[in-house]
């Protein structure tokens, strides 16, 4: 019975459908999830330029 549910998985996962389906999904989904990250990472940068450009006006 078990081998039956793997052989199943396996066809539905050589598929096209599910290929197509998946990259799909790797490219809308996880790229959002990238650039999120990113603009996270490039908020932190701008805080810390903000930061040093603060300093650097306020004594000099």
């Amino acid at each position: 019975m078990p081998y039956d549910y793997y052989d199943q998985l396996k066809e539905q996962r050589d598929s096209e459908k599910y290929t197509e389906t998946s990259d799909i999904i790797r490219k809308n989904v996880w790229n959002d999830s990238i650039d999120f990250q990113k603009s996270i990472e490039w908020m932190e940068v701008e805080d810390k330029i903000r930061i040093r450009l603060y300093l650097l006006l306020r004594y000099n």
